[in-house]
């Protein structure tokens, strides 16, 4: 069994606070590989942020990208997990 960690730069839709927008999303994708195979078996993601900027409110978000949502706080401007 073989592990991959890169850092990827994905689309996804933040919600919350009544609102909705595209955004971009740079995480840490944890991929495992079969012996010799070039596909891997199984990934997850950790360490997600919210690369843009924007005027949202201060308060409780959500991330969805490639399948997978993560709960994310705003606060003073920045988004945290």
């Amino acid at each position: 069994m073989s592990f991959c960690k890169e850092t990827v730069l994905l689309n996804g839709i933040l919600r919350g606070e009544g609102r909705q927008r595209t955004c971009r999303v740079r995480a840490t994708r944890n991929s495992e590989f079969p012996d010799e195979s070039v596909i891997a078996a199984s990934f997850a993601y950790c360490r997600c942020c919210v690369e843009d900027s924007d005027d949202f409110p201060d308060g409780d978000y959500e991330v969805e990208f490639d399948g997978h949502k993560v709960m994310l706080s705003k606060k003073n401007g920045q988004y945290l997990s």
